[in-house]
């Protein structure tokens, strides 16, 4: 199987190319559905910029309004960026397990290397529900060898197989999305104790990508195992990534899941890291599909988000209450419900297992 590559159809940008300024690769994928939040990104992404770098975007178009593409020019009118807009052939994608907020679009970054032109790389991936806080040269200058990408450890489920990698699971447990998110990981021989990984950033070593036709073996790892997909495209990251990705440090990548651990004494990961991660976020990763942006969830960086949104062309959108509906309801109670309930059955469990007893 050959993955299509796309032509660049459209290009914007506020000034002439300057040779002297560092280019900084980003590459995004969204559907229209994520246009406001991927241009509130792109926007923070530019801010925090060091002056002596400009952005080179390669935006993948899962389906984006003319109006929402207006929106982002715009927005990036008067920052050092260009950006690329890339047709994906679709029919790689759509057929592939979503669920929740998910979309076909989650996967096109799978596709990454094949799409953007031979003579880019490397590349910083960015999800559309991120906030930027600090310069992305930082993580442009770090060194990948022969690793196919830089990533954070997902803080809601960092390892393989929590039981075996966290080392204080027992305080942890209680509040972790999953202890194995990869189910089937000792029929692929993955090592319990290793680090698992948040796709939502990542900086791709695109010439390893294709040497090693990294595309076609995610695809086909999606396919073989469907039963056994969780997290969509992280899955198969993953899996054909496992041992062979490097560690950014976890302020980098600020999962929601980060305001479920109580204290310190919880965390999954490193307590200075995860410190850092709450009071000095490189980027703010709005995760699960509960965003700051959905009216009927009161979401603790909201404050944050909606400052940002200010600052670009969607300035004053807030949400509208769509008035109440019976099945949003029990859906919204029926998550508190099960999450209350997750909670609290392995705090006892703990307890009651605890080596005190």
């Amino acid at each position: 199987m050959i993955v299509a590559k796309p032509n660049i159809v459209e290009r914007i940008s506020s000034e002439v190319d300057d040779p002297s300024l560092t280019e900084v690769v980003v590459v995004c994928a969204c559907d229209d559905n994520y246009a406001m939040p991927l241009t509130v990104m792109l926007h923070s992404a530019a801010k925090n910029l060091d002056s002596g770098s400009r952005l080179s975007v390669y935006f993948i178009d899962g389906g984006i309004s003319e109006s929402s593409w207006q929106a982002i020019k715009e927005t990036l009118v008067d920052f050092e960026v260009s950006v690329y807009s890339l047709k994906p052939d679709y029919s790689l994608v759509e057929h592939l397990h979503t669920s929740h907020h998910v979309t076909p679009a989650a996967y096109l970054r799978l596709l990454t290397a094949e799409m953007l032109p031979a003579y880019v790389h490397k590349a910083i991936y960015l999800d559309s529900d991120l906030l930027v806080c600090d310069d992305l040269t930082h993580l442009w200058n770090l060194p990948l060898g022969d690793q196919y990408c830089l990533a954070v450890p997902d803080i809601a489920c960092p390892y393989v197989d929590a039981r075996l990698g966290c080392k204080n699971f027992r305080l942890a447990n209680p509040y972790l999305a999953a202890f194995s998110p990869i189910p089937n990981y000792q029929d692929l021989g993955l090592d319990g104790t290793a680090e698992y990984f948040n796709s939502g950033v990542m900086v791709l070593n695109l010439e390893q990508w294709r040497q090693d036709q990294v595309a076609i073996r995610m695809l086909d790892c999606l396919e073989e195992n469907r039963e056994h997909v969780w997290c969509w495209d992280q899955y198969a990251l993953n899996v054909v990534f496992h041992g062979n990705w490097g560690r950014l440090p976890v302020r980098w990548n600020q999962g929601a899941h980060v305001l479920d651990y109580p204290s310190l004494a919880s965390c999954p990961v490193d307590r200075a890291e995860f410190q850092q991660m709450l009071d000095n976020p490189g980027i703010i990763h709005f995760t699960t599909e509960f965003k700051p942006w959905d009216f009927h969830w009161q979401h603790l960086r909201g404050d944050v988000f909606f400052a940002a949104l200010d600052e670009t062309a969607w300035r004053g959108w807030r949400p509208e209450d769509p008035g109440f509906s019976w099945d949003d309801y029990q859906l919204r109670q029926s998550v508190k419900l099960v999450k209350w309930t997750v909670t609290n059955y392995r705090k006892v469990v703990s307890i009651w297992k605890s080596p005190a007893r």
